[in-house]
């Protein structure tokens, strides 16, 4: 299944808007100084359908990233099917490869979810619930979460980035998510209920609150990316109305 051309043509205007990006023959090479330990503002992108070997992307990828002090070699393909070589090579090396499905909504939610959610003004309140929610994501390295975080003050919230979310019973914030709208696409990312506040469908709350924020801001289609082994919350989705529309491949390892 091709991934859609509108999810691709956010990804492009997302490194546009958060790093150095550098075509190639088989996409580009994306890379951010001043995030280096983030791996996703510094990487490969192989979005295009043609076939590439691993010489051929670390040609223009290392020196890239040793400019850019990055600590980890990340590749990303749009095109896991014509880049199962490239894929196989990589892993031998001892690269984790990762898959990110891939969903896309056509239009309104499907569901309306019942918890109240409010859009979440950016200040302290905010910012340390989202340094807190990035340990569910398995980030907790301190100089990771502080780079997310400058990357969040300085680039995505004055790139438009939006937050939303559900309180719980004392008023805090008990669940979260952020919508991003790009070439006229909509991104839902970091939708994150801490454990005490789960079971309540907040996170469907959420999702759908975006997904119709999304169509407000001019979205043509809202997207989001879900771990394909994650049942519950794939079908959380669909529930919404997400179909799915493909599959992501990335790989990650040490710099050779």
């Amino acid at each position: 299944m091709a991934i859609p051309e509108h999810v691709v043509r956010f990804w492009r205007a997302l490194d546009a808007l958060v790093a150095l990006v550098r075509p190639t023959s088989w996409g580009a090479v994306v890379t951010d100084p001043r995030s280096p330990v983030i791996w996703d503002t510094n990487y490969a992108r192989v979005d295009r359908a043609v076939p590439v070997g691993v010489d051929e992307v670390e040609r223009d990828l290392l020196p890239a990233l040793h400019d850019a002090g990055a600590t980890v070699e990340h590749v990303l393909t749009f095109h896991h099917e014509i880049h199962a070589s490239l894929l196989a090579e990589l892993s031998g090396r001892g690269h984790r490869i990762g898959w990110d499905l891939v969903l896309d909504l056509p239009g309104p939610p499907a569901v309306i979810g019942a918890a109240a959610v409010e859009e979440l003004e950016p200040g302290e309140e905010l910012w340390s619930r989202f340094t807190a929610s990035l340990a569910l994501f398995g980030v907790d390295p301190p100089e990771a979460v502080a780079q997310l975080l400058a990357l969040e003050l300085d680039v995505l919230a004055p790139g438009g980035k939006r937050w939303f979310g559900v309180r719980g019973e004392r008023g805090q914030i008990a669940a979260l998510g952020a919508l991003l709208v790009l070439d006229g696409v909509g991104y839902v990312d970091n939708v994150a209920t801490f454990p005490q506040a789960r079971g309540r469908g907040y996170a469907t709350s959420i999702t759908a609150e975006i997904a119709s924020q999304a169509r407000l801001a001019g979205a043509g289609r809202t997207i989001l990316l879900a771990d394909p082994d994650d049942g519950p919350v794939v079908r959380m989705y669909e529930r919404l109305g997400f179909r799915r529309v493909g599959l992501l491949a990335s790989t990650r390892g040490p710099l050779p």
